[in-house]
Protein backbone atom coordinates (compact mmCIF):
# COMPACT_ATOMS: atom_id res chain seq x y z
CA UNK A 1 0.00 0.00 0.00
CA UNK A 2 1.39 3.40 -0.92
CA UNK A 3 0.89 6.52 1.10
CA UNK A 4 -0.30 9.76 -0.52
CA UNK A 5 3.19 11.21 -0.06
CA UNK A 6 4.81 8.29 -1.92
CA UNK A 7 2.34 8.66 -4.77
CA UNK A 8 2.97 12.40 -4.92
CA UNK A 9 6.76 11.95 -4.95
CA UNK A 10 6.46 9.34 -7.72
CA UNK A 11 4.23 11.71 -9.67
CA UNK A 12 6.78 14.54 -9.41
CA UNK A 13 9.88 12.36 -9.61
CA UNK A 14 9.82 11.52 -13.33
CA UNK A 15 9.41 15.10 -14.66
CA UNK A 16 12.07 16.44 -12.28
CA UNK A 17 14.47 13.69 -13.29
CA UNK A 18 13.88 14.45 -16.96
CA UNK A 19 14.59 18.14 -16.36
CA UNK A 20 17.79 17.32 -14.46
CA UNK A 21 19.03 14.98 -17.19
CA UNK A 22 18.26 17.40 -20.00
CA UNK A 23 20.13 20.31 -18.38
CA UNK A 24 23.76 20.87 -19.39
CA UNK A 25 26.41 19.69 -16.95
CA UNK A 26 27.72 23.18 -16.38
CA UNK A 27 25.42 25.99 -17.42
CA UNK A 28 27.18 28.48 -19.65
CA UNK A 29 30.27 26.31 -20.01
CA UNK A 30 31.13 25.42 -23.58
CA UNK A 31 34.40 23.65 -22.79
CA UNK A 32 33.57 20.75 -20.45
CA UNK A 33 35.62 17.56 -20.52
CA UNK A 34 34.96 14.17 -18.95
CA UNK A 35 38.01 12.18 -17.82
CA UNK A 36 38.45 8.85 -16.04
CA UNK A 37 40.68 8.62 -12.95
CA UNK A 38 40.87 5.30 -11.10
CA UNK A 39 37.68 4.21 -12.84
CA UNK A 40 35.75 7.28 -11.71
CA UNK A 41 34.33 9.93 -14.02
CA UNK A 42 35.38 13.54 -13.42
CA UNK A 43 33.91 16.61 -15.11
CA UNK A 44 36.45 19.37 -15.66
CA UNK A 45 35.55 22.83 -16.90
CA UNK A 46 37.13 26.25 -17.04
CA UNK A 47 36.14 28.69 -14.31
CA UNK A 48 34.59 31.69 -16.10
CA UNK A 49 35.29 34.00 -13.16
CA UNK A 50 39.07 33.53 -13.05
CA UNK A 51 41.64 33.19 -15.83
CA UNK A 52 43.71 29.98 -15.92
CA UNK A 53 41.44 28.46 -13.27
CA UNK A 54 39.56 25.17 -13.61
CA UNK A 55 36.91 23.25 -11.66
CA UNK A 56 36.75 19.45 -11.26
CA UNK A 57 33.72 17.54 -9.99
CA UNK A 58 33.50 13.76 -9.49
CA UNK A 59 30.42 11.79 -10.52
CA UNK A 60 29.14 9.99 -7.42
CA UNK A 61 27.90 6.98 -9.46
CA UNK A 62 24.40 7.44 -8.00
CA UNK A 63 25.81 6.57 -4.57
CA UNK A 64 26.28 2.95 -5.68
CA UNK A 65 27.47 1.00 -2.60
CA UNK A 66 28.97 -1.67 -4.85
CA UNK A 67 31.11 0.72 -6.89
CA UNK A 68 34.87 1.13 -6.95
CA UNK A 69 36.90 0.86 -3.73
CA UNK A 70 37.47 3.94 -1.63
CA UNK A 71 40.15 6.33 -2.87
CA UNK A 72 41.12 9.82 -1.75
CA UNK A 73 39.49 12.56 -3.79
CA UNK A 74 42.21 15.22 -3.74
CA UNK A 75 44.87 13.24 -5.67
CA UNK A 76 42.15 12.14 -8.10
CA UNK A 77 41.07 15.76 -8.60
CA UNK A 78 44.63 16.87 -9.34
CA UNK A 79 45.04 14.05 -11.86
CA UNK A 80 41.68 14.82 -13.48
CA UNK A 81 42.54 18.52 -13.83
CA UNK A 82 45.91 17.68 -15.38
CA UNK A 83 44.49 15.06 -17.76
CA UNK A 84 41.69 17.32 -18.96
CA UNK A 85 43.79 20.45 -19.48
CA UNK A 86 47.29 19.21 -20.26
CA UNK A 87 48.54 21.72 -17.69
CA UNK A 88 49.92 21.41 -14.15
CA UNK A 89 48.17 22.49 -10.96
CA UNK A 90 50.00 25.37 -9.29
CA UNK A 91 50.90 24.13 -5.78
CA UNK A 92 48.93 25.85 -3.03
CA UNK A 93 46.05 26.93 -5.26
CA UNK A 94 43.84 23.83 -5.01
CA UNK A 95 40.77 24.27 -2.82
CA UNK A 96 37.55 22.35 -2.31
CA UNK A 97 33.98 23.55 -1.79
CA UNK A 98 31.45 21.97 0.54
CA UNK A 99 29.87 20.38 -2.54
CA UNK A 100 33.15 18.55 -3.36
CA UNK A 101 34.10 20.77 -6.32
CA UNK A 102 37.84 21.21 -6.64
CA UNK A 103 39.10 24.58 -7.89
CA UNK A 104 42.70 25.17 -8.95
CA UNK A 105 44.85 27.57 -10.90
CA UNK A 106 46.78 25.87 -13.70
CA UNK A 107 50.14 26.56 -15.31
CA UNK A 108 50.40 25.65 -18.98
CA UNK A 109 53.76 25.46 -20.71
CA UNK A 110 53.25 26.95 -24.08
Amino acid sequence: MTTPMQSFSTFLGAPLLAIALSAPLCAGEADTRLVQVLGRTWTVSENPKQPDSYVAFRDNNNLNPFGKPVARRTPQAVRALELATGCKVIPGTLWQTVGAEFHAKMRCNG
